[in-house]
């Protein structure tokens, strides 16, 4: 479960370096890869926090 978070965190932190580049690059591609890179994590991270929660719950 801790390898989950770190790899998703690793994953969130990978796409907003991803943007900063992407900006400083001026490349529309590396920022739409790397907010879609972000929001992927981010949408297993919540995943993954909700089943944790209900797990505790029940």
């Amino acid at each position: 479960m801790q390898l989950m978070f770190v790899l998703i965190a690793t994953a969130v932190v990978a796409g907003f370096v991803g943007i900063g580049i992407g900006v400083a690059e001026g490349s529309a591609v590396i920022i739409l890869g790397s907010l879609v890179l972000s929001g992927v994590a981010t949408f297993f991270g919540i995943q993954l926090r909700r089943r944790i929660l209900s797990e505790r719950q029940s």
